[in-house]
């Protein structure tokens, strides 16, 4: 990503590392908190175990030699998931990141509603799905950081932000939002 929405990375696809390896690392070093999308990109809710847990392998394997960070989070392509799906993470001990807010915005046609929902649809606590496929996005991206913050939003880490709300991530669980304990915490 050339710009970061807040400080975690998940969709950096297992298949496109050998491409990326220099700006991964230089993401951690930053502080992101780096997850898994997969090594293929295939829609995993389809696939047998064996072939979940290759491909989650293969891939946290090619991101810990990457940058030297052993991943605890996973989104599954699409958000799609399964029991199976749900298995071969527990066995990884990744926990599944989905969101709460999706602007939509790989689509490049809806580009001028992107704003617009997150600003509808964003809460405290809130997991904001973004790309950065099209430089519509990135802008998007900017724009609501930037208002975001001027509302007293802060951005953090997926695992400062279960933190913060008193939701313990556990390995095969699923998560797309983490509610403050106390909606009144200026911490949002």
């Amino acid at each position: 990503f050339p710009t970061p929405v807040g400080p975690t990375k998940i969709n950096e696809a297992g298949r496109l590392l050998g491409l990326i390896c220099t700006r991964l690392r230089r993401i951690a070093a930053e502080g992101h908190e780096i997850g898994l999308h997969s090594e293929k990109h295939d829609y995993m809710q389809k696939m047998d175990y064996e072939a979940v847990l290759d491909d989650l392998t293969r891939c946290r394997a090619e991101v810990a030699e990457c940058c030297g960070t052993q991943a605890r989070l996973f989104r599954p392509p699409g958000g799609l998931y399964s029991e199976t799906v749900l298995r071969a993470s527990s066995k990884l001990d990744l926990s599944l990141i989905l969101w709460s807010v999706d602007p939509e915005d790989w689509d490049a046609k809806k580009a001028a509603s992107v704003l617009p929902t997150i600003r509808k649809e964003v809460f405290p606590g809130s997991v904001i799905l973004m790309h950065d496929l099209h430089e519509s996005s990135v802008d998007a991206a900017l724009t609501a950081i930037d208002e975001l913050r001027a509302q007293g939003y802060r951005f953090c880490t997926v695992s400062e932000l279960a933190e913060k709300s008193g939701t313990p991530l556990q390995p095969g669980e699923i998560y797309s939002s983490f509610r403050p304990v106390d909606e009144s915490q200026k911490n949002r």
